[in-house]
């Protein structure tokens, strides 16, 4: 008996050791958070083909439309990575609250219009730090070609450089932000 005593005892500082807590102390093992960011990794790649896809018509297919030169050009720039970044954002809230986040302490809280806000403030700094980011690193990155082509579905190579690296960056902030402000 004494034995199964102990190797009960072992079980238990196992699944303590594969726990991880938050701030509020709810315990999430080590296998849930993984899934976790699996999840939000997978809906944040479909909400930023979304985003992606809108930057893409704006600044490759209407926009070239008009022939726009200086402030416009850059207006224009600011203009699509942010009706792009507005819409992964959406796509993104949706599928965080059904799909991604399912450890949550509150899920009615989850929901309520007061994380919505933080949400959209959480994507609000975001995306400023992505219009700053495609706006400089666009005009500090060297025009390329890639394939023979400077272009990607009309817009520069530099252009997509400079959204993707901002993507990657901004894809950490949104994840931290939303998992210790919301998603508790």
């Amino acid at each position: 008996m004494q034995g199964a005593g102990k190797n009960h005892n072992a079980q238990s500082r196992a699944q303590e050791e594969n726990r991880v807590e938050n701030r509020e102390g709810n315990a999430q093992t080590k296998e849930q958070l993984f899934w976790e960011i699996f999840r939000f990794l997978l809906v944040g790649g479909g909400a930023t083909l979304c985003d992606y896809f809108v930057f893409w018509l704006l600044d490759g297919v209407l926009f070239p439309t008009f022939s726009l030169t200086g402030g416009l050009e850059t207006l224009a720039l600011w203009i699509a990575t942010a009706c792009g970044f507005a819409t992964g954002m959406l796509v993104n809230w949706v599928l965080s609250v059904k799909f991604v986040f399912r450890a949550v302490r509150n899920p009615k809280e989850v929901q309520s219009k007061k994380s919505f806000l933080t949400f959209v403030v959480i994507s609000l700094v975001g995306l400023f730090l992505t219009l700053l980011g495609v706006w400089g690193l666009s005009e500090i990155l060297p025009a390329f070609a890639l394939f023979g082509k400077t272009h990607l579905l009309g817009t520069a190579w530099n252009k997509w450089l400079a959204k993707v690296i901002m993507t990657c960056l901004v894809l950490i902030w949104n994840y931290l932000g939303r998992k210790l402000l919301i998603f508790k």
